[in-house]
């Protein structure tokens, strides 16, 4: 644990320059080392004292550390000092030493006499401002502010740094006086709007934060970051005035890109698209709207991942974007206009062989005639390459043209699509034939074991633990009409169905409710309620119907309902949203917003230098 603390501190004290330095360094003591015959009694002993003291550091060693690496300031400084790298790695090592040993102010001398040599030394003055800082000696640490500021002239450094290390100890109204400060004095505060964002983020102002990110990442684009982990915590009220800092004119591609990382970070897909797709189009705007689509993926927004992955394609005409593009209309539930994109010619400059480009496609084909109706067409097409494709390939094509034969409800054509085939031992087909024939004992032993996601079959396996039959033509011929997608005359079926199944009665009603017009539900509803007031479906059936009549404006009856829940169920686990949604009724109660929280850690601060909240 001690070893991971030290490994900490120096990704937080060691700066790029050293570190490439020592890293540097390290190979060539490697390298040297291998050359070395080895030795039979003892490890070669090190020379050089930065070596000694970083090994003596890893080991724990810490006085023998502390000794070489005061060894390494004594010998470059009586050089004149000039081996900055190897001067800023033995103070950094120095600083982590002594702040382990809890004597961090030792620092503090040694520094000052290194700065009366090397009045310019920036990791000096870091070291010498960070220790007093640390030690809350803020009069002292403002005075070596001031003395690094007189030594650099109009470098926006020293208020970089002093601004930061404010933050960082949770004094935002102090690192604010020092931005105006480099502000007044150096004229602008170019070299500086990093930490000012920063700093409006701390205090909440979030359209100052905006106006600051935007015109910091002109030039420090790696801002970025920690500008998306500062502003999506912005409250809802307030979104709307980052939106129209980021969305304004003219349409930049780091800008746009974080407005729209915000906007999915506040659940607003749609918005985001918006934020990408007015960029003009180049090579670096493709490249982000690949990104993009490959983000709304991972996040299942298939609508705005269609429109990003088509807006490639339109400019390059790509395979990859043609397939996920078609893909992801797929998703959304548009088989028509992924048919569309599949059946789109690629644009003249496009490489990939027609032969290549059917194959790859074959799969979203099959899938989107079935989804569209035209099985017929989908099993022609899986004929057409049935001989080029080994025996996976065809069940795994065989499967969406199965489930399209069910839901036009031919389970005969559906058998014979899979013969020959390794489907007839997937739980999920073979489970959803054997619910059709009415088989129920068999299809609740199969659909027990399937990883399914389509809803019709999560609804069968619910009812099927409640039903306590073997066989029932009537409960399959009722899912195999919701298969064919007739939720209307499915729900009539199992409506039908409540006297024939015993105790699970009121889940099957309650199916029927579910999946049928909302007008014709009051009746279902009603009838559970009275009927079955002791099952689970009667306070499920009352909420339902509450939100029903609060959507058609019936006030009154939403609260009957509402308050009958509450004093029939008081148990129940609707209960809470039912109290809930009362007083919401009564005005007593704003509707809940979704909000993220946000930690106690500023991640403004932090990614903008990410290795400073760094743990094991």
């Amino acid at each position: 644990m001690a070893r991971c603390h030290r490994n900490n501190l120096r990704v937080l004290l060691v700066s790029g320059v050293a570190l490439s330095g020592l890293l540097a360094g390290a190979q060539r003591l490697e390298a040297q080392g291998s050359r070395m015959p080895p030795a039979s009694a003892s490890p070669p002993t090190m020379t050089d004292p930065l070596a000694r003291a970083l090994d003596a550091e890893d080991k724990g060693n810490r006085a023998v550390a502390v000794a070489a690496y005061k060894d390494v300031v004594t010998q470059v400084m009586a050089d004149g000092g000039s081996d900055g790298n190897r001067l800023a790695v033995a103070m950094l090592g120095l600083e982590r030493v002594w702040y382990e040993q809890g004597a961090l102010d030792s620092i503090v001398p040694m520094v000052r006499r290194i700065l009366q040599r090397r009045p310019t030394d920036p990791t000096a003055h870091q070291i010498h401002l960070r220790a007093l800082i640390m030690m809350a000696r803020d009069e002292d640490a403002r005075f070596a502010f001031v003395a690094w500021r007189r030594a650099t002239g109009n470098d926006g450094a020293p208020y970089r740094e002093y601004a930061r290390l404010l933050m960082q100890r949770g004094r935002s109204l102090a690192a604010d006086s020092v931005l105006k400060e480099a502000t007044r004095l150096l004229g602008t505060a170019g070299a500086i709007t990093g930490e000012t964002a920063q700093l409006h983020v701390s205090l909440g102002r979030w359209f100052e934060a905006a106006t600051a990110y935007r015109n910091a990442l002109v030039d420090q684009p790696y801002l970025e970051t920690a500008a998306l982990y500062g502003m999506q915590r912005a409250p809802g009220p307030a979104r709307d005035s980052i939106r129209s800092v980021l969305s304004a004119p003219p349409a930049e591609l780091v800008t746009r890109r974080l407005l729209s990382s915000l906007e999915f970070a506040w659940n607003e897909p749609r918005r985001a698209w918006v934020a990408m797709s007015t960029l003009p189009a180049n090579d670096s705007t493709i490249a982000a709207w690949r990104a993009f689509g490959e983000r709304a993926e991972l996040n299942q927004s298939w609508l705005v991942a269609r429109e990003a992955w088509r807006a490639v394609f339109a400019r390059t005409g790509d395979l990859e974007s043609q397939r996920r593009s078609a893909e992801a209309a797929l998703r959304s539930g548009d088989a028509a206009l992924a048919l569309t994109i599949l059946n789109t010619k690629p644009r003249s400059g496009d490489t990939t062989s027609a032969a290549v480009r059917s194959r790859a496609l074959l799969p979203l084909e099959i899938e989107a005639l079935g989804e569209s109706g035209k099985v017929a067409e989908a099993q022609a097409a899986l004929d057409r390459e049935r001989s080029r494709l080994d025996a996976a390939s065809v069940s795994m094509l065989t499967r969406p043209l199965v489930n399209a034969w069910l839901r036009a409800g031919d389970v005969e054509k559906a058998r014979r699509a899979m013969a020959d085939t390794d489907l007839q031992d997937d739980d999920e087909i073979a489970g959803s034939l054997a619910l059709y024939d009415g088989d129920l004992a068999t299809a609740r032993r199969h659909l027990v074991r399937a990883a399914s996601q389509r809803s019709e079959l999560v609804d069968a396996l619910g009812l099927l633990a409640r039903v306590r039959l073997d066989r029932s033509q009537a409960v399959g011929r009722a899912f195999l009409t919701l298969a064919k997608r007739d939720s209307v005359s499915a729900a009539t079926q199992f409506a039908a169905l409540a006297d024939s199944v015993g105790t699970a009665a009121p889940a099957v009603l309650a199916l029927s409710a579910r999946i049928g017009r909302p007008d014709g539900a009051t009746a279902v509803w009603e009838r559970i309620v009275t009927t079955y007031p002791k099952s689970p479906e009667a306070p499920e059936a009352l909420l339902a119907w509450a939100r029903w009549l609060r959507a058609r404006g019936d006030t009154a009856g939403a609260r009957t309902r509402l308050e009958q829940l509450l004093v029939d169920y008081t148990n129940s686990a609707l209960a809470p949203q039912a109290r809930r949604e009362l007083e919401q009724l009564k005005g007593t109660v704003p509707p809940a917003e979704s909000t993220a929280d946000v930690s106690a850690i500023d991640f403004s601060v932090a990614m903008a230098s990410p290795t400073r909240f760094l743990t094991c």
